[in-house]
């Protein structure tokens, strides 16, 4: 019995991860959390995804799309991301887990997880 209730537990902590990374918006969360050496702001990523959204330069993104950014990030994401041990925040800032840094997400051979495929870099099979 002990065996199959780690084995649910197990099953239950991928169910998270895949949950947090069905997100186009956490796994941006992830890749730019992995590309930083130090943690982030809520507010520095908050900007970052508002840019990503909108294609604009920082210095051109409404501020009302960032605080929306921060809003999802803050109630949405990052929820999810700390439910599947993906993210650690202290409240200022967020810095992946160790438990992330041990999954394949970051490995070339998994890159197009977090960090999906260019269109150019894309094999024939895919339509």
């Amino acid at each position: 019995m002990a065996n199959r209730d780690r084995g649910d537990r197990i099953l239950t902590d991928w169910n998270l991860v895949f949950d947090a990374l069905a997100d186009p918006s956490r796994r941006y969360v992830l890749e730019y959390l992995h590309d930083r050496s130090v943690p982030v702001s809520v507010w520095e990523l908050a900007i970052a995804l508002a840019v990503r959204t909108t294609d604009r330069p920082p210095n051109q993104v409404d501020i009302q799309v960032v605080e929306q950014a921060e809003t999802g990030i803050v109630h949405v994401h990052l929820p999810k991301l700390e439910a599947a041990n993906l993210v650690k925040s202290n409240g200022e800032t967020l810095e992946l887990t160790d438990h992330a840094e041990t999954l394949p997400l970051f490995t070339p051979a998994y890159r197009g997880i977090v960090r999906p495929l260019e269109s150019e870099e894309r094999s024939d099979w895919e339509p």
